[in-house]
């Protein structure tokens, strides 16, 4: 544990130190442009041939069909899966956030503006798979690169196959290469994990808030989201940097007008 610390300092230096340099870089430039995981042949991926029925007519890009049926057959609620990574990967552009700010949009925020940073795609996605069971998890931690000296905080969606197999999915490629398994990932980076949140817990905390929020005081009786009975996985269980995440969920949570956007 006190090793993981001293590496966990050492990229937020690292990170501080470099902050101006990365900040208008997103994941998908940083590591997946022309890599990530194609799960097909590269022809069919990169080729959008049929126009989205008029339900999806706010989306931008054109639907891949391939990419679907590989969704379909790989994930429990495949389809969903599709259409939610779809939206995160081809119709919301990276945005970073000035210095010394780290505001959490909601769900309909970041659909309206088309924008957002890595929570924001992350949420987004939650949002949009809400009301299916999803074996799936948000993930807060680090991410290094094992080739080039680059160091960053990152939020991400995990999800498992109907083998039980690991994949994480991110937002902004544009490539149809951004649901990738785990073990790809970790030839070419280390992903170190603060915080894992279950995708079932996300829909218990609003369920709580909805039962314990007192309009005039917040979250009744509690002093903060931690004191929530989430079965959380955390590398620093009572950390300030826990409790940093579960108040900005508290504070996006009550955003979303008692959670109506991840329902």
């Amino acid at each position: 544990m006190k090793s993981l610390s001293i590496s966990i300092i050492a990229m937020v230096v690292f990170v501080v130190s470099c902050g101006e340099v990365f900040a208008d870089t997103s994941y998908a430039d940083l590591f997946l442009h022309g890599k990530g995981f194609r799960p097909i042949a590269e022809d069919l991926l990169l080729k959008s041939v049929a126009p989205f029925p008029l339900a999806e007519a706010e989306c931008n890009v054109a639907d891949n069909p391939y990419y679907r049926e590989w969704c379909v057959k790989t994930f429990d609620n495949g389809e969903q899966i599709y259409e939610a990574y779809k939206k995160i990967a081809f119709d919301i552009e990276y945005r970073s956030e000035p210095p010394k700010t780290d505001y959490w949009q909601t769900p309909e925020e970041t659909m309206q503006s088309k924008q957002g940073d890595c929570e924001d795609s992350v949420f987004f996605l939650v949002s949009r798979l809400a009301k299916w069971e999803i074996d799936g998890e948000i993930v807060w931690g680090w991410v290094t690169d094992k080739l080039r000296p680059i160091a960053f905080a990152h939020v991400w969606y995990q999800i498992y196959d109907k083998q039980g197999k690991a994949y994480v999915v991110e937002g902004f490629s544009k490539e149809w290469n951004g649901i990738i398994p785990t073990e790809i990932i970790g030839e070419a980076e280390k992903r170190i994990p603060t915080l894992i949140l279950r995708h079932n817990l996300v829909r218990q905390a609003l369920a709580e808030q909805t039962t314990d929020r007192d309009d005039d005081h917040g979250w009744m009786g509690r002093e903060s989201v931690e004191d929530l009975q989430f079965s959380w996985d955390s590398c620093f269980m009572k950390s300030s940097t826990v409790n940093g995440i579960f108040s900005k969920l508290q504070d996006m949570f009550k955003r979303c007008g008692s959670g109506v956007a991840f329902r």
